[in-house]
């Protein structure tokens, strides 16, 4: 069902700013709470190993309680948008973020008990799982209606580069803050980061809650489910560059193990900024399906790679590829949702690419046992030529 534009006030001099400029306070908004998120990453599970004493698995389940917290809570977080307001949804997610920062602090203190140390680690993951569902939705919805529908891929494109480059970013900001201070460092950065994206949050008025019957919650999975199938067929080589791309040059002798990762995420970045553009020009639809295109055929160079240099070819080209899959079926997706329903909707579609990466890594392993390294590319990339057919799906139009 095609929704109207939104009516975007003009500014105190009677002049609109840019849409750009104003998306990308918001977007900074973002990149704070995911900072957060990418600050903890690499030092969480050495630390649970070498410093609580546990083993892997519990290293791991520190690390991927956030992301569990985050799956569970993403559509909560779509309905609090559409519900009690954008901005609003962004505050609180800014406050969990900022109470998961505090948290993380405190860790270094409670170390001679190691269990409650593990359980205030655990706990601020929770935290922040929450926080990022409610800025990842909440900036997107927030930010269309500052800026109206017809900016929806800018708006979309802009969100994904301050999400994967703040966790970029806060890798290896991570590192230093805690060679400098320890954990108490870490938390200290993250938390900063929650303060700072509050105060430019807190700087920026509320849009109108939109009026309207609010769709339910199986009417508005039926309309996300083609949309959400495509993105996961998408993800699914994503999440095996980030899981086993280092992993692959390891095994085959190669130098360079995370040049793979970082080719892969330059470029899905830097296709949102450069190609972002084309989602209006030509439409979501085609550039979804040539989107996945180029990463099937990215994905195909990984498999069948001699040497180095093809492979991180190959990760450029699905890099560059899945950067827009996202974006592009999202625009035509908020397209068919109803305005009042619209960040229930996105917080479904976001759903999907929450799972994709989280289930990516364990399929992968187990399909090692049939397949090596490369192999897995090469069941990715069938996933992603698949994900071409299931475009042709979501253009269809549906009645549900």
């Amino acid at each position: 069902m095609p929704t109207k534009d939104l009516a975007v006030p003009p500014s105190p001099t009677g002049r609109q700013m840019p849409a750009l400029l104003r998306i990308l306070p918001i977007s900074f908004v973002n990149f704070c709470t995911y900072l957060g998120v990418g600050v903890p990453l690499a030092i969480l599970p050495a630390y649970v190993m070498h410093q609580l004493g546990y083993g892997p698995v519990l290293a791991g389940l520190s690390v991927s309680s956030q992301f569990l917290s985050t799956v569970v809570t993403r559509s909560l977080a779509g309905r609090m948008s559409d519900a009690i307001g954008a901005r609003r949804t962004v505050l609180y997610g800014l406050v969990s973020a900022l109470l998961a920062g505090l948290l993380l602090t405190g860790v270094p203190f409670l170390t001679a008990t190691p269990l409650l140390a593990y359980a205030a680690i655990v706990a601020s993951r929770l935290l922040l799982g929450f926080g990022e569902s409610c800025s990842g939705t909440g900036t997107i919805t927030w930010n269309i209606a500052r800026v109206g529908t017809a900016h929806t891929a800018q708006v979309m494109s802009w969100g994904g580069v301050a999400a994967y480059g703040a966790i970029a970013a806060g890798a290896p900001l991570g590192g230093v803050a805690y060679a400098a201070g320890g954990l108490w460092a870490v938390g200290l950065v993250s938390t900063l980061a929650a303060l700072l994206g509050l105060a430019v949050a807190l700087l920026h008025a509320e849009t109108p809650v939109i009026a309207g019957v609010r769709e339910k919650a199986g009417r508005t999975l039926a309309l996300v489910l083609p949309f959400g199938a495509a993105l996961t067929l998408g993800a699914i080589g994503f999440g095996a560059v980030a899981s086993f791309g280092g992993l692959m040059f390891i095994a085959a002798g190669w130098d360079g193990a995370a040049l793979l990762v970082s080719v892969f995420g330059l470029c899905f970045a830097g296709s949102r900024v450069v190609f972002g553009g084309q989602i209006d020009r030509i439409g979501g639809f085609r550039v979804a399906a040539i989107a996945l295109g180029l990463e099937t055929i990215g994905l195909v160079l990984i498999w069948l790679a001699p040497a180095p240099l093809p492979a991180l070819i190959g990760g450029a080209l699905a890099g560059l590829g899945f950067g827009m899959v996202f974006p592009s079926l999202g625009v035509e997706l908020m397209k068919r949702v109803p305005a009042a329903s619209r960040g229930g909707a996105l917080g479904i579609y976001t759903v999907f690419l929450d799972l994709a990466l989280a289930i990516t890594g364990p399929l992968a392993g187990l399909a090692l046992a049939w397949f090596d390294y490369p192999g897995i590319f090469a069941l990715c990339a069938v996933c992603a030529a698949a994900g071409i057919g299931m475009v042709s799906l979501c253009r269809a139009p549906r009645e549900v």
